[in-house]
């Protein structure tokens, strides 16, 4: 038998990278509509914002309503990003990029979706974990002799190999426990609220999941139809989620159990990758199943890029820079290198070249190389990333000059160094204080998770036990919103959307000219039916999510505020452009064309919906019966 909830620390420290990476690819995808989505000349303002906020919500973005206040704030949170990556000063960045990643959620709700709140509570637990353990800048400065004084003696114990009697990459914790309870619950519990019979019993989900044209693409619709497959398929989906989170669990046979269930459910969101446009749910998905890889996995990884199967190489530094030193140890740990590390004075004709050159020395098989080269030839034969030596190697005319202007600069470099890349006695591990924290924000989560389940499944769980869920759980609100730790997995449950659909938002200009405000085109839209939501509605998913969710009665508010920046926006174009060819816009309306999608074998239903009616120049000229042109509930039909 084997602790269940024990963890690689490779695996954790694969799973910083990728959300690192993540952060920095949600980042790109918005910066584009900041504008619309994040400032007062769009559509979201701060004071609504404010409003639809609980009051354990923050964010960094209420500070100053303003565009340079945002890029600004996108523009730090792009550096976390790449630091998170880095594993530079792994503990406060994970702060950080948990407080800038929570703030930027909290500013425009309306856009989010699952993976979004995945993202946001795999940054939480990684800030009671050591995830900076491995593969990052932290762990590269880390020596394994707690006695030993780097600052006093560089070149003693660093000098040596790294991957020479490394610590064990086993760890289990409480925090360790947390994080795969939550990984765990994203399936568990989505099993449990699909109670629909499209699910349980009918195995249609899948033939609904895929008509939902709002996000079906690529493959979608060219199987969706296959009721032979998509029958049992859909059964399939069901019994996994709820039985994979059991295999991980299991204390025999763990490491099987394990790679079974991260097999498929991988296999499971490239499915979704490839049939739905859900944004980066599934990569973020995929991320957090990283964590489910057990050891023996990555000792493979390790001795297919162990650094002994390469030729062995010494790396000169000037034993006066600490910056020079810092940078060799970095790139043997980066790249994989089989090399020792040596004060260049403490071998005088190593010493003699770098002083005449001005250069650190790298020696591979009796050769000497400097400067560029040096950095080529090195990675050229390390373990990692040799494909970068092709690209450096191309830099060859102006490889020179950057080292040489690296080298110039090398006090202010040692100065960043400092703070940046400080020598480490150990990596950090949560103490007793740090895990008892994880473990009650672990329980919240699982009561919270628990409380969600369907009204059918609690009732057949004790009386007391629900009451004590409940209550706990109401208590437990303001943690749970300050942690950003609220949570439900509620995809495509209790069962797939069926009422589809595209919009149609005809203008009229003060000319008398058609036009199409949802595309900003002065072609008249026709109201037939889009090839794909995206793009040929909405610009990206969070365009998707916006638009989907506007139409809903509960965002009547936000529908207007639609309307009413549309107009300033297109009228903003024409007096810029002072053109005839761009027209005043006068008056828009909003439509909705309902398409629900019928059972297997029938024909769909079109259900033309009147959501909104917006007059740009005088709102006083609109009909006095205002209700009659403000229908927002998107399932009431027009009479």
């Amino acid at each position: 038998m084997s602790n269940p909830f024990a963890i690689d620390l490779r695996a954790l420290a694969t799973l910083r990278i990728a959300v690192g990476l993540l952060i920095i690819a949600d980042l790109l995808i918005r910066w584009s509509d900041v504008g619309w989505f994040m400032s007062e000349v769009g559509a979201y303002s701060l004071a609504a914002s404010k409003t639809a906020a609980s009051e354990w919500r923050f964010s960094l973005y209420w500070l100053f309503d303003s565009l340079w206040w945002v890029h600004s704030l996108f523009i730090i949170n792009l550096l976390v990003g790449l630091m998170l990556i880095a594993g530079v000063r792994t503990r406060v960045v994970s702060w950080l990029a948990f407080v800038l990643l929570a703030s930027l959620h909290t500013r425009n709700p309306i856009l989010l979706q699952g993976g979004d709140n995945l993202l946001l509570v795999l940054t939480v637990w990684g800030l009671f974990l050591p995830w900076g353990a491995r593969f990052s800048v932290d762990a590269a400065m880390t020596t394994h002799n707690p006695r030993h004084n780097p600052a006093q003696s560089p070149s003693h114990n660093l000098s040596q190999s790294p991957f020479h009697n490394p610590p064990s990459n086993r760890y289990a914790s409480l925090s360790s426990a947390a994080l795969l309870i939550q990984v765990l619950s994203v399936y568990f519990f989505s099993a449990f609220l699909k109670t629909g019979a499209e699910w349980t019993t009918e195995g249609t989900a899948i033939y609904y999941a895929l008509h939902y044209d709002h996000v079906a693409h690529l493959l979608a619709p060219y199987w969706r139809d296959w009721h032979w497959l998509t029958i049992p398929l859909t059964h399939y989906v069901w019994w996994l989620e709820l039985v994979a989170p059991l295999l991980v669990l299991s204390p025999w046979l763990n490491n099987w159990t394990r790679s079974l269930a991260a097999l498929g459910l991988v296999a499971l969101e490239i499915g979704f990758l490839l049939n739905l446009n859900v944004g980066l749910f599934p990569f973020i998905s995929i991320s957090s199943l990283l964590i489910l890889i057990p050891g023996p996995v990555w000792d493979a990884l390790a001795r297919r890029f162990a650094p002994h199967k390469q030729l062995p190489m010494v790396m000169y530094y000037d034993e006066h820079c600490r910056f020079c030193h810092k940078t060799c140890v970095l790139i043997r740990a980066v790249f994989a290198l089989n090399a020792r590390i040596e004060p260049a004075q403490h071998t005088p004709e190593i010493g003699a070249l770098l002083e005449r050159e001005f250069s650190w020395v790298l020696v591979r098989d009796g050769v000497q190389y400097l400067r560029w080269e040096a950095l080529v030839v090195a990675i050229a034969n390390g373990g990692r990333c040799r494909w970068m030596a092709t690209f450096l190697r191309g830099l060859g005319p102006v490889g020179d000059p950057i080292y040489q202007w690296i080298g110039v600069h090398r006090a202010g470099f040692g100065v960043l160094t400092q703070w940046f890349m400080p020598w480490r006695q150990a990596a950090w591990l949560p103490g007793l204080g740090w895990q008892a924290i994880a473990a009650g924000l672990a329980v919240i989560v699982f009561v919270g998770n628990v409380a969600s389940l369907p009204k059918s499944t609690l009732e057949a769980l004790p009386s007391p036990l629900v009451t004590a869920v409940r209550d706990v759980n109401v208590a437990a609100t303001p943690v749970r919103q300050l942690f950003r730790v609220d949570q439900l997995w509620n995809m495509f449950a209790p069962y797939p959307q069926k009422n589809d659909g595209w919009f149609l938002m005809m203008g009229l200009t003060t000319s008398g000219q058609l036009v199409d405000v949802l595309q900003r085109s002065l072609v008249q839209p026709t109201g037939e039916k889009p090839a794909q939501f995206v793009p040929d509605q909405a610009k990206n998913y969070r365009w998707r999510k916006y638009l989907t969710r506007i139409k809903r009665s509960r965002y009547r508010d936000e529908l207007g505020r639609f309307a009413a920046a549309a107009c300033d926006q297109w009228n903003a174009d024409a007096g810029q452009k002072a053109s005839p060819t761009w027209p005043v816009l006068e008056a828009f309306n909003i439509y909705y064309i309902k398409e629900r999608t019928p059972p297997m074998g029938e024909a769909a239903v079109l259900v033309p919906q009147v959501l909104w009616r917006e007059h740009c120049i005088d709102a006083a000229r609109l009909d006095e019966d205002a209700v009659k042109y403000a229908m927002i509930a998107a399932d009431q039909p027009t009479q």
